[in-house]
């Protein structure tokens, strides 16, 4: 999804002062915002409309969360998720990551909270899997999320096109067999072939549409999605107008560089772990030990550039593990410095 498009955006909360307040916000910043009261109002409108994102909070009369983001996914499961709840009700939580939730916010919360989690999830490039078999796929989903993809899926092809043409996934799988060869033309003749990858015996292969033989191995699939990842970047920094000039020297250069204006904004994001190099500035709100504690922690090696307007000589754990480099330099040097 792109990091600029204004989205379509569903809220689903008894609180109507917090529904009121968040929906104007949000249009604020450009976003096209619906309000429901319920569960129940809420699926009406999925019905009637498409949405990139939907907030449920998790206790509400009638219909909750979490039964209302399983009807959702019937009808849209194109729809990213995110819950709401003020309360410790663990069970629900994790019934509603297990449904497929991208995550659950805690009230009450700032905004930026909400505005982080948007950005997170519109900074991540969308995989779409249309009737494929989790067993023969090798565990192809949890694969695609290793690799920084939001992953949606669909049993049934018939409706799969219109799901795919609404959000334009980056990369669609899909198995090769009867049932699914109106899908596959449909996609050749939108012009999307080069995103779409079959599944299936080489002998049944479609013209103009790369192959993968089952049953896939994870080496295989790791060995082709590595062959077109963008390598990710992450820049951290309360500097607005200087990150995004260096995130649009990154992105000029084939990285998908995300922007986190704090490291515990960073960290709130749940694939955090995926990025293979940050970009701190340690004048701002960036805490580059703390990043370096929760790399070793989970024994990550990533490559951190500390920007800064002097080397601290006296913090030995930067000078071991990151990189300086100064805050007046030209950002095709900074460029240069992670390719190196």
């Amino acid at each position: 999804m792109d990091m600029n498009k204004k989205l379509n955006i569903l809220i689903a909360d008894d609180e109507e002062g917090l529904r009121f307040s968040m929906a104007s916000i949000l249009e604020i910043e450009g976003h096209t915002v619906q309000i429901a009261q319920d569960g129940k109002e809420a699926l009406e409108f999925v019905k009637n409309g498409v949405f990139d994102i939907a907030f449920f909070d998790i206790r509400m009369p009638g219909l909750n969360g979490v039964d209302a983001l399983k009807e959702m996914k019937k009808i849209s499961p194109e729809t990213i998720t995110v819950m709401m709840t003020a309360y410790a009700m663990n069970d629900l939580i994790r019934e509603s990551i297990q449904e497929g939730a991208f995550a659950c916010i805690s009230k009450p919360f700032e905004i930026e909270d909400v505005l982080s989690t948007i950005r997170e999830i519109a900074s991540k490039p969308t995989a779409f899997l249309v009737d494929v078999d989790a067993e023969s796929s090798g565990g192809l989903s949890q694969i695609l999320k290793s690799y920084g993809y939001t992953v949606l899926s669909a049993a049934d092809s018939s409706k799969a096109f219109a799901f795919a043409s609404r959000r334009l996934p980056e990369i669609m799988f899909t198995s090769l067999s009867p049932s699914n060869a109106e899908f596959i033309e449909k996609i050749k003749a939108s012009g999307k072939s080069d995103s779409l990858i079959t599944l299936g015996e080489q002998s049944l292969a479609v013209s103009g549409i790369k192959n993968i033989e089952l049953p896939v191995t994870r080496a295989e699939l790791e060995m082709f999605l590595s062959r077109s990842k963008k390598k990710k970047v992450a820049i951290i920094s309360s500097d607005t107008i200087n990150s995004n000039n260096l995130k649009i020297s990154l992105v000029a250069k084939g990285y998908d560089a995300s922007y986190y204006q704090t490291s515990e904004s960073f960290f709130r994001f749940p694939d955090w772990f995926v990025y293979e190099a940050v970009i701190c500035d340690l004048q701002g709100e960036c805490d580059p030990e703390h990043f370096i504690k929760k790399l070793k922690e989970k024994e990550l090696k990533r490559k951190l550039i500390v920007l800064t307007d002097f080397e601290n000589q006296k913090n030995e754990i930067l000078k071991e593990n990151a990189v300086f480099f100064q805050k007046s330099s030209d950002n095709s040097q900074l460029v240069k410095l992670l390719e190196d």
